[in-house]
């Protein structure tokens, strides 16, 4: 076996070594580096919103070459995102990659597709274009979107496609420390903006009302259907960077980043508002009750579930169909909070 074989059997470990989704983003374009001569490499991900004209970007390498490439998103204080161009909305409207000759160099975009769902782009732009190059970023491609579709299905629930309950602590507490990082970093540059703004994070325990009358009236089957319209309008209503979780039954959670507590109450309302006025199939309307609490990097979630699912309970047993914020029913007396000592719950 040759030098230049070795390596590629080298990259090739590396990429189905990755046992998460991010870590399997940089082993691809690190793998894709490490085997060929490319001028930039940069992965960008479809929003939960399809028709949106915004990716957000993955990874590039070089670190700043999307900032080279593609027209940017003026979008505060959020993770870089750019506008869709003719070649990446022929790859994915197509389903296949698509190859621009420029004077320079060669550009090749390729659609990231997982469970024949077009998740993402894959852009190479490379100054030595031949058929070699074609095969080697085509069969990396197939192995990376191979291991993806593993990893997707063991993350997510399989009647929603939304995350399922076992990856929530991991893919919460990794991006609650990541905004962490963030301002951190920001406060020591001596940038206060984000400290100004109060970077708050936001859990929401959202619960189908009266769910056991649908399954007892109608059946199963529509049972499930109230489901996977209600997914679909969670992914309609919230942000590409929120995180959507079937936590179990018909109970959902929804973790918003970076938002006073105020946009918080609207969004959840906002979502509250448009379900009611949604019509599902056979059943009619569906309302939602839910109760949110506040969230930082060093929170312990298993705290916060608990001080949502008091929340949720009150607006159950209080009317339902409606947002109850725990901070605010605490202050008003309505919830008492748990007594903890030597790490035991004391009611």
């Amino acid at each position: 076996m040759s030098g230049e074989e070795f390596n590629i059997l080298e990259s090739v470990v590396h990429i189905t070594s990755a046992r998460d989704i991010k870590s399997l983003e940089n082993v691809l374009l690190d793998a894709l580096s490490d085997m060929g001569s490319f001028d930039s490499l940069i992965l960008l991900s479809l929003p939960h919103n399809e028709q949106c004209e915004n990716l957000d970007l993955a990874k590039s390498t070089p670190q700043d070459a999307y900032l080279r490439k593609f027209e940017l998103v003026d979008n505060y204080n959020e993770n870089p995102k750019v506008v869709r161009d003719d070649s990446i909305n022929q790859s994915i409207n197509e389903l296949t990659s698509v190859v621009t000759q420029g004077k320079n160099e060669t550009r090749i975009t390729i659609p990231v597709i997982v469970n024949k769902v077009v998740t993402g782009v894959l852009d190479v732009y490379t100054s030595s274009y031949d058929q070699n190059t074609q095969k080697l970023i085509k069969y990396c491609v197939r192995i990376y979107t191979d291991f993806l579709t593993i990893l997707h299905d063991n993350e997510h629930d399989t009647l929603t496609g939304l995350l399922n309950r076992k990856t929530f602590d991991a893919k919460v507490l990794e991006v609650l420390s990541s905004f962490s990082d963030k301002l951190n970093h920001e406060l020591w540059k001596g940038d206060r903006r984000n400290h100004d703004r109060q970077m708050e994070h936001w859990i929401g325990l959202l619960d189908i009302d009266h769910f056991k009358k649908v399954n007892d009236e109608f059946g199963h089957i529509y049972g499930d259907e109230v489901l996977i319209l209600f997914a679909d309008k969670l992914r309609d209503v919230f942000r590409s960077k929120d995180l959507l979780f079937r936590f179990g039954g018909e109970e959902f959670i929804v973790v918003l980043f970076n938002v006073e507590e105020s946009d918080a109450v609207i969004a959840f309302n906002r979502f509250r508002t448009r379900l009611e006025q949604t019509d599902f199939p056979q059943v009619g309307r569906v309302t939602v009750s839910t109760g949110m609490v506040k969230a930082n990097s060093d929170s312990h979630l298993t705290e916060l579930l608990d001080q949502a699912d008091q929340a949720l309970y009150y607006a159950k047993e209080n009317g339902r169909n409606q947002v109850c914020d725990y901070h605010h029913l605490i202050e008003a007396g309505k919830l008492k909070k748990k007594v903890i000592k030597s790490d035991v719950e004391l009611f």
